[in-house]
């Protein structure tokens, strides 16, 4: 493939402008969804906010020239991007439709599908604004209309207009053509096998590691602490060889692995004489290097327990996010600066904060140091996704070891000996979670990580740790949805989570599908924790050990906004049907399938189900042959009343 042609710089009003793109039938359907939709508007914007002038290169579009049976006119045929292009046209429709732009050209009629009439017909249906109109359409690609929408409508007026602005004239997409003697199938096989280029941490480590080049034992040290961090699926102490994590780790009789070296020289201190019964220190210590370092030359040093992984439970984890998010994290909590949660700037970020370090060989072992900090309390304080036996769930659980036959045997266990404790950490860390799916607006992860780094043990007490999550909570609900609107970094840094907001703006509540999922969440902890924690049961939700947050991202209206003819036999007023008496935070297949039916029939419905979409949900169905004004205003107060509760458990 060194023959490809020198890619075509185009900016995204050209892509649309002329050229016609063809998706062939080999190439899978329209499959993006709301973190894939979202990420990539969130890129735009990200780019936009810091310089309307510069371009921001969205990617490539790979294509095969097709001559029409003219052979004259062309079209392109897309090999790879087809998901991106998919989006961006169904973008400019929305922008459309929604916001009242003049488009420059009919865009829908530049994307094509071979042989998928109905999604060909579907993007014309969304350029004329028919999203709710009967008919068959693609269903993936209305649900991205819904979800780029509502992505649009967290911000103003202005900020669409620059938004528009520089979608169409800066965002750049690399167009690169195939010569037209390829082997598709051939190329197919290429795309699929290609290697990996270097990803970003790597390069980030070797940056690192160079302020160590004239200190090989830090060299050792520091690369031995990045890789056993990195890979976040396993707990940290895993990914150490079992001689160096029992000399880091273990310590006295107790034979616990909660034992943390103090800083960078402790940690070199307990590696090294391990290093010496090994090889030769200085001899192997003189080979060594940061090309070495960096690819992983040390695998006799740091690995997977390969020797004694049937001395462990056999169980996977997933980590909530990646290490290089991660790495930001660690950052941002060890500088107390507003560092930037977006991991595409990751390498940036790094050289301008080293940049401004007067000993950066001092800032390199101190970081090294807070990384592992970091990494050992996320491991045992925040939740994973477990797969055990064939299912999975949110997990809060710590590494702990036993004798056995005179070996030490691995296995987990809750991180907090009260079981209700642990499941009351568990379901607020999993609430934060779920309501902010985007990486780069994670900063409960930053306020949660902040509050265990500073604090004096290791060791944190369970009531503590709790007391601090709903503390983070509530100032996120009162300092974000408040009368003066707090940034997060304010919130967890500057402010310690002390309120500024003594009450919140009620009227957000009040805007239907534009509510933000924190607030139903929070609402649903609440109601969990009523009847779980407090004394009094106040609800009486039945099944409600069933429950779970998950990725919920659909607002329902329970009594729907546009009725099946009939469905319904009472009448509620257009000004109630967007309030937060009529509104719940549900899965968005749940409400593509039930949107139009009456309140009667989708409590029917959900009340077949296994599991609960909602609580509030479940509270609202209990008036479901009276779901009226009355019953939403009683409802609504009821709610609101419960969201804005900062107290103590009864």
């Amino acid at each position: 493939m060194d023959n490809i042609d020198k890619p075509l710089e185009l900016t995204i009003e050209a892509v649309f402008q002329d050229d016609q793109y063809i998706i062939p039938l080999y190439q899978r359907n329209y499959a993006w969804e709301e973190k894939e939709i979202n990420q990539l508007i969130q890129d735009i914007w990200d780019f936009a906010s810091d310089d309307l002038e510069s371009n921001y290169y969205i990617g490539s579009l790979v294509v095969h020239k097709r001559k029409l049976n003219d052979d004259i006119k062309v079209v392109y045929e897309t090999i790879d991007g087809q998901q991106r292009l998919t989006t961006l046209n169904i973008l400019l429709s929305v922008i459309k439709n929604e916001f009242g732009f003049d488009v420059p050209v009919k865009h829908y009629e530049k994307l094509k599908f071979d042989s998928r009439l109905l999604s060909t017909e579907t993007l014309k249906r969304l350029y004329y604004g028919e999203v709710n109109n009967s008919g068959p359409k693609n269903p993936s690609m209305v649900q991205a209309y819904a979800i780029i929408l509502k992505k649009l409508n967290e911000h103003s007026e202005i900020e669409i207009n620059q938004f528009y602005y520089y979608l169409l004239n800066k965002v750049v997409i690399l167009r690169v053509e195939v010569p037209k003697d390829t082997d598709l199938n051939h190329y197919f096989e290429i795309m699929n096998n290609r290697g990996e280029q270097l990803e970003k941490q790597e390069i980030l480590k070797a940056s690192l590691l160079a302020h160590l080049m004239y200190d090989e034992e830090s060299s050792l040290a520091f690369s031995m602490i990045w890789d056993a961090c990195s890979n976040m699926d396993k707990y940290m102490q895993l990914n150490f060889k079992k001689k160096y994590r029992d000399a880091v780790f273990l310590e006295g009789d107790e034979k616990t692995w909660d034992y943390l070296p103090e800083n960078f020289e402790e940690f070199k201190q307990y590696i090294l004489p391990v290093k010496n019964k090994e090889v030769n220190t200085k001899e192997k210590l003189e080979e060594l290097n940061i090309i070495s370092l960096l690819t992983g030359e040390l695998k006799d040093n740091i690995q997977s327990y390969e020797d004694d992984d049937n001395e462990f439970e056999n169980v996977t984890f997933n980590s909530i996010i990646g290490f290089p998010n991660f790495l930001l994290h660690v950052l941002r909590v060890y500088s107390q600066e507003d560092i930037r949660l977006d991991d595409k700037r990751l390498i940036k970020t790094f050289e301008r904060y080293i940049d401004k370090q007067a000993d950066k060989v001092q800032f390199v072992k101190d970081f090294a140091s807070a990384l592992l900090k970091c990494r050992f309390l996320f491991d045992k304080y925040i939740i994973k996704r477990e797969f055990k036996h064939d299912t999975d769930s949110w997990s809060l659980q710590a590494l702990r070891i036993t004798k056995s036959r005179k070996q030490l045997k691995a296995y987990y266990t809750k991180s907090f000996e009260s079981e209700i404790i642990n499941k009351r950490i568990l379901m607020l860390l999993s609430m934060f979670h779920v309501s902010f799916p985007q990486i780069i607006y994670k900063h409960w992860l930053s306020g949660v990580l902040n509050f265990l780094y500073n604090q004096s043990n290791l060791d944190i007490e369970g009531e503590v740790y709790a007391c601090h999550l709903e503390k983070l909570s509530n100032a996120f609900l009162f300092d974000r949805f408040g009368k003066q609107e707090v940034e997060y970094y304010d919130i967890i840094f500057k402010n310690q989570c002390e309120l500024i907001n003594k009450a919140i703006n009620e009227d957000l509540l009040h805007v239907g599908t534009n509510v933000q999922n924190f607030i139903f969440n929070r609402l649903d902890y609440l109601i969990w924790r009523s009847e779980t924690l407090e004394k009094e049961k106040r609800f009486n939700i039945m099944n409600i050990e069933s429950f779970e947050f998950a990725f919920r991202s659909s607002v329902e209206h329970y009594y729907p906004q546009n009725a099946k003819p009939g469905a319904v036999k009472i009448l509620v007023g257009k000004n109630y049907i967007h309030q937060f008496g009529n509104l719940c935070l549900i899965s968005r297949s749940k409400n593509s399938e039930l949107s139009n039916y009456s309140p009667l029939a989708k409590a029917e419905h959900y009340e077949q189900s296994s599991t609960i979409e909602s609580l509030k949900q479940r509270l609202m169905m209990r008036k479901r042959e009276n779901w009226d004004e009355q019953s939403i205003l009683e409802h609504q107060k009821e709610m609101i009343d419960l969201l804005i509760k900062k107290g103590e458990l009864n």
